[in-house]
């Protein structure tokens, strides 16, 4: 619900997925359905006194059977995209470490359309996919991306006229402005324009009237 709230998604194709990445190992003992994390030991720190898990471990591999005989890694009805005696945790298969955003695996395409929806000046889609196509997005370097185009739309140059000024997205892009060192002017953030009501200090309020003898002005 933190990730999805109310999506409609097809949450076992998605475990799917994350056991074909090696994230998790989805594994089936009699009739119980385990997920196991991949790398817990090594980002999690259990208490000393706690609880040892009622869930049954993962099987190891016979290696002793013969082709046609049931591995005891898995059960005939588990998940894995892969040949079963494969994903030993022992095999050797390359694991991806799930907290390093540089191995994770990124969405190219949600990710150019929440850029897209960032940018104010919408024309010439086609040619900044093209552009984003080009780049070797990560998490990181699309949460840059986004805080810098952030800071650049608070620009005067992109603020006036319409954003008349504002660079296509695909030049915006090939030329990696995210990059850019920009100064944000002081003051009115949102560079709204100076109003025509002005010069209130120096106007001579008494002119037409009477001085009366308490000070006060009149007719």
């Amino acid at each position: 619900m933190a990730l999805f709230p109310a999506d409609n998604v097809d949450m076992d194709r998605m475990l799917d997925d994350l056991d074909h990445l090696g994230f998790i190992k989805r594994y089936t003992v009699g009739d119980v359905k385990v997920i196991q994390i991949i790398n817990w030991s090594k980002h999690q720190n259990p208490h000393v006194k706690e609880a040892k898990s009622i869930l049954p471990e993962m099987p190891e591999v016979d290696a002793c059977k013969g082709k046609n005989e049931e591995s005891t890694v898995q059960a005939p009805d588990s998940h894995s995209s892969f040949p079963a005696d494969s994903l030993s945790l022992d095999s050797g298969f390359l694991i991806p470490d799930s907290l390093n955003p540089s191995q994770a695996p990124v969405d190219r395409a949600e990710m150019f359309s929440r850029f897209w929806k960032l940018y104010p000046r919408k024309v010439g889609k086609d040619k900044a996919e093209k552009a984003w196509a080009k780049l070797k997005l990560t998490a990181d370097l699309f949460d840059t991306i986004v805080s810098a185009l952030a800071r650049h739309r608070q620009l005067p140059s992109w603020t006036k006229d319409n954003g008349q000024f504002i660079p296509h997205a695909s030049t915006w892009l090939n030329g990696k402005r995210w990059e850019d060192e920009i100064d944000l002017p002081r003051g009115n953030v949102h560079h709204l324009p100076s109003s025509r009501h002005h010069g209130f200090a120096d106007r001579d309020y008494t002119a037409g009237l009477i001085e009366r003898e308490d000070g006060t002005y009149g007719f």
